[in-house]
């Protein structure tokens, strides 16, 4: 069974081990990872998680592209 929240610890290592300071720097209004909130607590659903993770990975991926064609035609390619 998968857990509904995680804590930032788990959520940090989730994401492959970035810093709790970086994680925090990611979470809304901040950054683009929602998160929820029970009192002082912070948590972190894992479909969020992921969502990122892979938006994260289209942006590179799309971001690579261009650069591969721009590069391709410079040679002459």
């Amino acid at each position: 069974m998968q857990r509904l929240l995680l804590s930032a610890r788990e959520a940090a290592f989730q994401l492959g081990g970035v810093s709790l300071r970086h994680l925090w720097a990611l979470t809304a209004p901040r950054g683009p990872i929602p998160c929820v909130k029970l009192g002082r607590r912070v948590f972190y659903r894992p479909a969020d998680l992921e969502e990122f993770a892979r938006q994260a990975a289209r942006r590179q991926a799309a971001a690579a592209t261009p650069q591969a064609d721009a590069e391709g035609a410079a040679d002459g390619r």
